[in-house]
């Protein structure tokens, strides 16, 4: 009985790697009527983005920047209250020259 089992079993596992495998074409349709899709998903489309509500809004939500304003604002002066190195064009020779 065990060897008839067995035989079932591997007659199953041979049959599944013989036959064809079933796949088809992945094919693109397009939602959106923008993108060519059917315009009578133009209303619901427009329902949906609707119920989602207005979104991120600019304001107090945009990131911290002062460190940014603060940083550009130092730029150039240097750290050592010496003259800063101001390149204006070139020699070719890609070496600054200090004005």
């Amino acid at each position: 009985m065990r060897a008839l089992s067995v035989a079932v079993v591997c007659i199953a596992a041979v049959a599944s790697l013989i036959a064809p495998a079933l796949a088809t074409e992945q094919i693109y349709h397009p939602v959106s009527p923008t993108f060519g899709g059917n315009p009578l998903n133009g209303n619901f489309l427009l329902s949906t983005a609707q119920a989602q509500g207005k979104g991120a809004k600019s304001g107090s939500q945009s990131p911290d920047l002062s460190g940014l304003t603060s940083a550009l604002g130092n730029l150039g002066t240097g750290t050592t209250g010496s003259t800063p190195i101001v390149i204006i064009g070139g020699n070719g020779s890609g070496i600054p020259a200090n004005p």
